[in-house]
């Protein structure tokens, strides 16, 4: 996500196309919170996997 709204404000300054600062900004948050999310549940679901198996 981070990648595609760099590509997007590198072709605004080349002049190829004209990105809205609301729309590429908005979209990094969108991303970021989405990694956010998935950080956190694959965190969450290890812990659990790690304490249903019998330590040895």
């Amino acid at each position: 996500m981070i990648l595609g709204v760099a590509v997007a404000y590198g072709m605004d300054a080349a002049g190829e196309w004209d990105v809205r600062p609301e729309i590429a900004l908005s979209a990094l948050l969108c991303g970021l919170c989405v990694a956010a999310m998935t950080s956190t549940l694959s965190y969450l679901l290890r812990r659990r996997s790690r304490r249903a198996t019998p330590e040895d």
